[in-house]
This record gives structure tokens, C-alpha cells and sequence, in this order.
């Protein structure tokens, strides 16, 4: 015996949903869906020997999406996990460039096509390029927290090249989400009376 179901489709009532809007929304689910389908195009030109090497992000999409939202690309650092293609593209990498760097194309803005392929980096965003060890970016991320106050801190030439205030850097992992305020370390010092 088949049981119907009818599903009645009912528009959008509330301006908001949990605090996003409509274009919020969809912005973050054509990112999921995008995604996704790179990742099972990869997948597909891996099995017909086109590109030599693919590392999935199936599973990641939502996370990511939510932390492009939060982050803002050429101010904050990114320190990326190679799972977060999401998050690239939320920041605004491109399908081509995700494509080129999978495939090793010369037009690769990354690396030229010398990285391996799903290790974005993007220096006009400030997403750090990594390397295929896992946790490395931890360190790296720490190190530019650092140089950060350092800079800000230090001499007049310096400070010319600073950063915004509210700058943050990121990194990422399959489990964890870290972010590094520079506000925070610049707290603690000033609080220590450490300058």
C-alpha cells in the first residue's frame, strides 16, 4: 500500500531566519551546492586520470559557508584547512581558479600550478597557502597573530603598513575552528604592562 504525501510549499513568512535574511541564505546554500558540485567534478576527472590527485570536502560545506560569512577577505587572515573549499569560495574564489588548482594549470593564482591541488591560497584575499601536513597552519597562524602586535608595535615605518584593528586570523581544522583576535593579544599586553 503507497502512501501519498503532499507536501504543501509555503514562502519564506519572516524577513529573518535565526538572523540571516533571504539573500543570506541563499548566498550560503548556492556556496554548499557549488561545493559540492566542484568537489564531484574533481572526483570525476580523478577516475578518467585528468587530474592526478583530489582531496574531498563533502561534509564541510556548512561549516565553512557560516565562517565566510563572519570572516572579511583581504583584512582578515585565513589560514585555511584543505577541506574548506566552501570557505574559499564564501571569500571569493572563484570556480576557475578552485579548477586550475586542481588540475595544476600555470594560471593557478595560488602557486602557478606547483602546489598540490585543494592547498588554496590566495594572497590578494589573504588566505595563506599551506603545507599537505596537517596542523602546520597552527603555527603559521600563531606566528602572524604575532607579527602582527609586533608590527603595530613597533617603530614608525612600521606602522604604516598596519592592518585594521579589528583584524583576525583564522585556522581551521576538520574538527576545531580557531580565531586568533589581534585585539585580544593586544588586550593581554596592555593589561600585563608589557609594551
Amino acid at each position: 500500500m503507497a502512501l501519498q504525501t503532499r507536501v504543501k510549499l509555503t514562502k519564506l513568512d519572516a524577513p529573518k531566519v535565526h538572523g540571516l535574511d533571504h539573500d543570506t541564505l541563499v548566498r550560503i546554500y548556492r556556496t554548499m551546492f557549488l561545493s559540492r558540485r566542484l568537489d564531484d567534478r574533481e572526483i570525476q576527472l580523478k577516475r578518467q586520470n585528468k587530474i592526478y590527485f583530489q582531496i574531498s570536502s563533502a561534509g564541510h560545506e556548512a561549516v565553512c559557508a557560516a565562517m565566510g560569512l563572519v570572516l572579511r577577505p583581504a583584512v582578515d587572515w585565513i589560514y585555511p584547512y584543505y577541506r574548506d573549499r566552501a570557505l574559499c569560495l564564501m571569500l571569493g574564489v572563484t570556480p576557475l581558479e578552485n579548477a586550475s588548482c586542481s588540475g595544476g594549470a600555470k594560471d593557478d593564482p595560488s602557486s602557478g600550478g606547483r602546489q598540490m591541488p585543494s592547498h588554496w591560497g590566495q594572497p590578494k584575499l589573504n588566505i595563506v597557502s599551506k603545507s599537505s601536513c596537517t596542523g602546520t597552519q597552527f603555527v603559521q597562524a600563531a606566528g602572524a597573530a604575532e607579527a602582527t602586535l609586533y608590527y603595530e608595535g613597533g617603530p614608525r615605518r612600521w606602522r604604516r603598513r598596519r592592518r585594521p584593528r579589528s583584524a583576525n586570523m583564522l585556522i581551521t581544522s576538520t574538527t576545531k575552528l580557531f580565531t586568533f583576535p589581534v585585539e585580544m593579544g593586544r588586550r593581554a599586553r596592555a593589561s600585563s604592562g608589557n609594551r
